[in-house]
């Protein structure tokens, strides 16, 4: 099949309840004074968060719920499916409804077990039985992009028509949910800092479904696993069963290294990047000046929001559109994924019609 594929403002959407950062850093100080050795943590605890660059993050749950968990697994779970649901309920309207999608594909590292989340989304919301469904699956960040290239590959097939794209994590509620029975160390620190819960949700389409759309002709993604890095980031359970998550400190250290063949060839005005940090945008800023007005979207989600997993480079993509940014007539979407992955999603003969 030939002709451009068309794709629409995405729908972004928060967890249901938002917390300021001081607020959770004050909670996680009061957890670590229970713990035996673990002053020099509690200590840094106001250093890391402080300076972190984020103002609020959200759960999709009531911290007060969260805590009062008594099985973390099930409950990440099911504030994965009603993020990603409420969005999806955003993104549907009379002439979108959920029984016009030939496709669902489903971008989320929170959610674990089976059936899975798109099952489990394709009932709820009453999507044709014979949709065909994929769940992309522990690729963090980098999911959207991986995502929307599944979702571009289906229409260029003529598998599909018209595919939905959600994106869905709450690696926020994850990180609240943990009983700490010993001092956590510096890269679960950061990771406990940063992460939040955030969806997005989009359609990708043969024809455009609205006036506003993006359309392109060619769709590539690049991805590259860096050499030694598998240990950088984990997001499962600690031997007392806990909820983890950590982030290594390579990624700060090899990441213009690692960046800079990808990153010399952007087009400042039209390449955006996932927040996966103030540091990391700090130093591709100053690493190359002419991407700050781009970095300073992803900063500004950051900010706001703090890192929402697979919806993050959709996060800015959908303020970088409010604010009437360009995208053609190339696009690239960039973003680092757990292993480290960087992944690059470039589109190529876009046009922005509005």
């Amino acid at each position: 099949m030939s002709g451009r594929r068309h794709l629409e403002l995405p729908v972004v959407e928060p967890g249901r309840h938002t917390y300021t950062q001081s607020e959770l850093a004050d909670r996680f100080r009061r957890r670590l004074a229970r713990i035996e050795g673990a002053d020099a943590m509690r200590q840094m605890v106001t250093f890391v968060y402080e300076r972190s660059s984020i103002d609020a993050r959200h759960l999709e749950e009531d911290i007060e719920t969260v805590e009062a968990q008594t099985g973390w697994y099930r409950l990440v779970n099911a504030a994965t499916l009603s993020l990603a649901q409420r969005t999806l309920e955003r993104l549907l309207r009379p002439d979108l409804p959920a029984d016009s999608f030939d496709a669902l594909v489903v971008v989320s590292a929170s959610y674990a077990g089976f059936p899975s989340l798109s099952r489990r989304l394709q009932s709820a919301l009453g999507m044709r039985l014979d949709a065909q469904c994929y769940d992309l699956t522990g690729l963090g960040c980098a999911g959207p992009t991986h995502g929307l290239h599944l979702a571009d590959m289906l229409i260029t097939s003529g598998a599909c028509q018209r595919v939905c794209v959600v994106c869905a994590d709450v690696m926020g509620t994850h990180g609240e949910s943990r009983v700490h029975n010993e001092p956590p160390d510096m890269s679960q620190l950061v990771a406990h800092c940063l992460a939040s819960d955030g969806a997005a949700a989009l359609v990708v389409s043969a024809e455009p479904t609205r006036d506003d759309c993006i359309s392109w002709e060619g769709c590539r993604l690049d991805s590259r696993l860096w050499p030694n890095s598998l240990a950088e980031n984990d997001f499962t359970a600690s031997e007392d069963n806990q909820p983890l998550i950590s982030v290594g400190k390579e990624i700060r250290t090899r990441l213009l290294d690692e960046l800079r063949p990808a990153v010399e060839q952007a087009n400042p005005d039209t390449t955006y990047f996932h927040p996966g940090g103030a540091s990391l945008m700090r130093q591709l800023g100053a690493a190359f000046p002419a991407l700050v007005p781009s970095l300073d979207i992803s900063s500004e989600v950051l900010r706001a929001h703090g890192n929402i997993g697979s919806a993050s480079v959709l996060w800015v993509l959908h303020d970088a559109w409010k604010a009437g940014r360009a995208f053609g007539p190339d696009l690239r979407l960039v973003a680092l994924g757990p292993g480290i992955v960087s992944t690059q999603l470039h589109f190529t003969g876009v046009r922005h019609s509005n």
